[in-house]
């Protein structure tokens, strides 16, 4: 990365504005919402507990703090500090003698304290921290345990386990950790894990009866897929498994071995979850579980029998990032935002004593799931598969799902990773001929009934019962389901299972298939990361039978927008008739095309003149430079100079290709500036020299091949410091020799000269320095200042020089890196917002402001979005500083 680029990585800020008093969330009737305190008290707020006297005690990034009201008007105004940590707490509880973290890769409890200092901290065992499926709330059980909440990617200890009587025997992904209060510390530690099979559970509470509630997440990557689970809060028993196996299988909750699911909230991010106590909102309140979400700044609340229900949610575009919930009794309940390095608040919600109860209003009610315990009968337990599956055939409709369930038990279950994970027998079994065709039988039997299809389809997957009949019977449910995500589930069983199909069934296979997509978007379904790879594997696999790849290409309709995610997946001998579908397609429908189905066609000599004709349109620059930049046209140049402007290096090197091999034309001669700007924005890794060798072959060809006076070197990268310097000196020689060819100065490309020549650095005071960190409005951004944009600038002054550094304060505009770049979202309601991007999902964005508020934008509203070329860094920070507080500021800088 060149060195101008590499100090925006580091010196990135903006401006801060006040927030306002009103908070615009929706509450039931009878309850309303304070902000009583800021983000000077609770920066980045990450977790909280409430002491013995009701005190919030609040963590985020280095600090554990306790809040103190300190005229007593229900506003907080300052705060005790109980704990310095290196990163944020994500679990604390204190009980007035002892504060517990987890944090800096420990449990740890406090062990003294002198007066007016943080707690001394000892580390009870370590434990996965800081990361973002890592270990995370810890409180204290009724039952007088302590119990800590792991997300699925803490390692697993053998010690968290080591107790003999510990529920859980052979624990996998996340799980919920139980030890005593007088637990030996270090190598002697030793715990039981209560439950487990969670993805990234944050938090969880006990009900008034001892009863645990946890609030487990999504598979957000695997929306629009069959094994596809939303958000669930669950009321977990001893032994209980949450059912998250990998990303590409989740028990659902309808298998009798899932713990109970109280609701579902569909996507979100769960943080914190509190149980309310007999008095805070009323009797009606009385154990009801509330629950928070990040991602769509909502609280819901749910309860055994009665579902879950919104409760609090986010008016329009107002960022409530909620992440973490507390009672105090008889107050109310408090709600910390933040996450991400974003603003921290903290705010109350109370009730005037005549609340409304959300979960007796049906029309409140978002999900409700009933589920029954099951168990095989005794008499039956020792039978061979083959009666027990006849024992299903025969059985009541009612108990059909459940007596499924245990067939794919003594398969083993369906586990693991990959498309067919929750397809497959983890233990399959070795069946003789006479055997398998008698469970076919059986099971052809069941499929006529109708009962329990979707298991069942399951079933015969894990069995690889390849007979022809099961195949087209599930080829012919596949068809007929009209549901796209529930066809994918029979398409899968399918694949597995084997089978020749009939010639009839073939295409019935291929439109199911090809439709998928199609349903998909029209219903305007979201999909994310893991449904192309996860589809191209279903596809490969039924092109076993190449029948029904000849059958898609074949079809009328194919090479539509929603048809090209197949593309990949057919075999060879089909591509060059997709590719002239795909074509006929664009050419039939220009207004409606799109860069997936150009980048099929782009690989096609054939069609180079269909993608110039695409070129004039600025979305499509990178597919049509892939396409031409090897044999170009002087028609090219334009869309050639538009591809030195790409944020993808390979799109940059295309186009000084292409743009070589056509020569020297007017629009080349008015992008010289451009050149230079994407080469001064350029490392020295190898691809970014691969780009750089390509600008040093252009200025060659520029200026009639003179190259020796120079003496760049191609294909030189990771270089040595005085090898890097005699690199870009010859490089800036070249670029003084074109600009000079040109007529263009170089001061007019030059960047802004900082305000240092007349600074007496000599001067500068370290304490006067802090505070110049602050009035310039760096502390906003970096070094933990709250925000999201700006990294710790922890060793700056010894990497970068002080003409660099002040320099990238001056003209924050100038070689901004693609990170650092204003994002611009349009509204459909005609808004427009600038910032960064501190998350973003399916579900839609939590957009950072350029004046610090953050804002939640459903996807459904974003109307456009582009990168700026403009820093999030302001310019002007330095425009009123005094020489004096230059060479304080740098003295300051020289401490970090």
């Amino acid at each position: 990365m060149r060195l101008a680029a590499k100090i925006w990585t580091i010196l990135v800020c903006f401006t801060v504005v006040g927030v306002a008093q009103e908070v615009p969330v929706d509450l039931p009737d009878g309850f309303s919402i304070k902000k009583v305190a800021g983000n000077d008290l609770v920066p980045d707020a990450s977790s909280m507990t409430v002491g013995p006297a009701g005190a919030p005690i609040v963590c985020g990034p280095k600090y554990v703090r306790r809040l103190i009201d300190d005229n007593a008007d229900g506003t907080f105004d300052s705060f005790e500090t109980l704990a310095t940590t290196k990163g944020i707490a994500q679990g604390v509880w204190f009980d007035g003698e002892t504060l517990w973290l987890t944090v800096d890769g420990a449990i740890k409890r406090s062990v003294s304290r002198k007066k007016g200092q943080p707690f001394e901290m000892q580390e009870v065992v370590s434990i996965t921290t800081n990361v973002e499926h890592g270990s995370h709330a810890i409180r204290k059980g009724p039952d007088g345990w302590w119990y800590v909440i792991c997300g699925n990617a803490t390692k697993i200890r053998r010690a968290f386990y080591s107790l003999a009587d510990s529920p859980v025997k052979e624990p996998r992904a996340g799980f919920l950790m139980r030890f005593r209060d007088d637990v030996k510390t270090g190598e002697d530690f030793s715990a039981q894990i209560f439950c487990h099979g969670f993805r990234n559970a944050y938090d969880f509470d006990f009900d008034s009866n001892g009863n645990v509630f946890v609030y487990d997440s999504d598979g957000e990557r695997d929306m629009s897929l069959p094994w596809y689970r939303p958000t669930r809060v669950f009321w977990m028993q001893a032994g209980d498994d949450a059912g998250w196996v990998s990303t590409s299988w989740k028990r659902p909750a309808t298998f009798f071995d899932m713990p109970v699911t109280v609701g579902e909230l569909g996507r979100g991010s769960p943080t914190g979850v509190a149980v309310c106590d007999k008095v805070t909102f009323g009797r009606q309140y009385s154990d009801m579980v509330f629950v928070g979400d990040w991602t769509f700044g909502r609280i819901g609340v749910a309860r055994l029998g009665q579902g879950v229900a919104a409760f609090a949610k986010a008016k329009g575009n107002f960022g409530f990032a909620v992440t973490d919930l507390e009672f105090a009794a008889g107050k109310g309940l408090y709600v910390t935002t933040g996450g991400r390095g974003t603003e921290g608040s903290l705010y109350l919600i109370t009730s005037n004593g005549q609340a409304t109860d959300v979960l007796s209003e049906k029309k409140a009610a978002m999900h409700q799931i009933e589920q029954r315990g099951f168990a095989f009968p005794k008499d039956q337990e020792e039978l061979p598969f083959a009666r027990r599956v006849a024992i299903v055939a025969e059985a009541d409709d009612e108990s059909i799902p459940d007596q499924l369930r245990v067939l794919q038990l003594m398969l083993g279950g369906c586990e693991g990773n990959g498309m067919f994970a929750g397809h497959q027998a983890e233990s399959p079994i070795e069946l003789s001929e006479l055997v398998r065709e008698r469970i076919i039988d059986h099971l052809l039997t069941l499929l006529n009934r109708g009962v329990g299809k979707f298991e069942l389809a399951r079933l015969i997957g894990m069995l690889e019962l390849d007979g022809d009949k099961l195949a087209n019977e599930l080829a012919k449910i596949a068809a007929g389901e009209p549901d796209p995500v529930n066809r994918i589930h029979y398409l899968n069983c399918l694949a597995v299972a084997g089978g020749k199909l009939d010639a009839v069934r073939v295409p019935r296979v291929a439109e199911s298939l090809l439709k998928i997509r199609r349903e998909i978007d029209a219903a305007d379904l979201p999909v994310d990361r893991n449904w192309l790879p996860r589809m191209r594997q279903l596809a490969e696999k039924l092109f076993r039978d190449m029948r029904i790849a000849e059958a898609i290409v074949g079809d009328a309709s194919f090479g539509q927008p929603s048809d090209v995610w197949i593309f990949d997946s057919l075999p060879e001998i089909f591509r060059e008739l997709a590719v002239a579908k795909i074509a006929s397609q664009v050419e039939a429908k220009p207004e409606s095309v799109t860069v997936a189905q150009l980048r099929c066609v782009s690989g096609s000599a054939t069609h180079l003149s269909l993608m110039r004709s695409f070129a004039d349109r600025d979305e499509f620059t990178d597919v049509v430079v892939k396409a031409i930049y090897n044999k170009p046209q002087s028609v090219d140049r334009s869309v050639l100079v538009r591809g030195l402007k790409s944020f993808d290096l390979s799109i940059n090197k295309a186009s000084l290709i292409g743009l070589r091999k056509i020569g020297v034309g007017d629009e080349l001669k008015q992008a010289i500036g451009d050149v230079f700007k994407l080469e001064s924005r350029l490392g020295w890794t190898n691809p970014e020299v691969s780009v750089r060798d390509q600008i040093a072959l252009l200025f060659q060809k520029l200026t009639d091949g003179e190259d020796s006076a120079f003496g760049y070197r191609l294909r030189k990268y990771d270089l040595a410091a005085e090898e890097l310097e005699k690199q870009e000196a010859a490089m800036l020689s070249w670029k003084r020799s074109v600009a000079k060819a040109f007529g263009i100065s170089m001061e007019q490309l030059s960047r802004k000269t900082p305000p240092i020549a007349d600074v007496d650095f000599s001067v500068g005071d370290v304490s006067r320095g802090q505070l110049a960190f602050k009035k310039f409005q760096c502390a906003t951004c970096h070094n933990r200042g709250g925000k999201n944009a700006g990294p710790a600038l922890a060793g700056l002054t010894s990497r970068f020089s002080r003409k660099d550094i002040f320099r990238a304060i001056v003209d924050p505009n100038d070689s901004v890196p693609d990170r650092y770049r204003t994002i611009i979202i349009a509204t459909a309601d005609g808004q427009l917002f600038l910032g960064s991007i501190v998350y973003e999902s399916k579900a839609g964005i939590l957009l950072e402001t350029n004046s610090g508020e953050v804002v939640r934008i459903d996807a459904a509203d974003v109307e456009s979005r582009r990168k700026s070329n403009r820093s999030l860094m302001p310019e002007g920070l330095l425009d009123q500083a005094t020489p004096a507080e230059i060479a304080d500021l740098w003295a300051y800088l020289e401490t970090l």
